[in-house]
């Protein structure tokens, strides 16, 4: 079983600085909007040293989620279920329910991932600005462990993308403040209407190691 753990994918905090507008509350705002919707989807592109994977999470509130790991040095789909307090994994589909003693640590990370989101703070209101094609309201926060004496090249900030019209978050990108090279790391949150999740017929218990 390949679980990657979920609070890779959270909004990481950065500590206050001083800025012209704090607008961390719009932050919240946003992130609170998401954890209210019926569903919302979380996908990036994460490096291992077996290669890159593209991991897919869905997320049905308050208790349901679906993970979906994909890598060309991988055996197929690899995802990881929660249904309220089951949990199940397997391959292409073909899942076995996992035991007690591996379900409440999903059951932790998915409880966080759909709460209402704390300590939330050092967003600089950047305003509209355009990403991948389209312009969104963007709130920006410098890294918190940056050295007095750092350049602006080696410092990092984490922008966050709102949608200008439904108000909720559509990318969490942490890339250099000078906004030279690529992203280290992108998340994009859509919000499906299709989700399904549901405990799968017929799967097996996984067996005692």
């Amino acid at each position: 079983m390949r679980r990657l753990g979920l609070g890779l994918i959270g909004l990481l905090v950065c500590a206050p600085a001083a800025l012209a507008e704090d607008c961390s509350k719009d932050v919240v705002a946003a992130m609170e909007k998401q954890r209210s919707s019926k569903a919302f989807r979380i996908a990036l592109t994460q490096g291992t040293a077996e290669g890159p994977v593209d991991m897919t999470v869905d997320y049905l509130p308050p208790d349901r989620m679906l993970q979906t790991v994909v890598g060309a040095h991988m055996p197929g789909k690899q995802q990881t279920m929660l249904v309220g307090t089951r949990a199940f994994a397997g391959s292409d589909g073909a899942y076995e329910e996992l035991l007690p003693q591996f379900v409440q640590s999903i059951v932790a990370e998915v409880a966080t991932a759909v709460a209402k989101p704390q300590n939330i703070t050092g967003f600089e209101c950047v305003g509209k600005e355009a990403f991948e094609g389209k312009d969104y309201v963007a709130y920006r926060s410098v890294d918190k462990d940056a050295k007095p004496d750092s350049k602006p090249e080696d410092l990092l900030a984490r922008t966050i993308y709102v949608d200008t019209e439904t108000g909720l978050p559509a990318f969490n990108v942490v890339a250099a403040e000078a906004g030279k090279g690529k992203p280290m790391m992108k998340v994009t949150y859509s919000y499906p209407t299709d989700v399904q999740i549901e405990i799968p017929v017929g799967a097996p218990v996984q067996k005692a190691q």
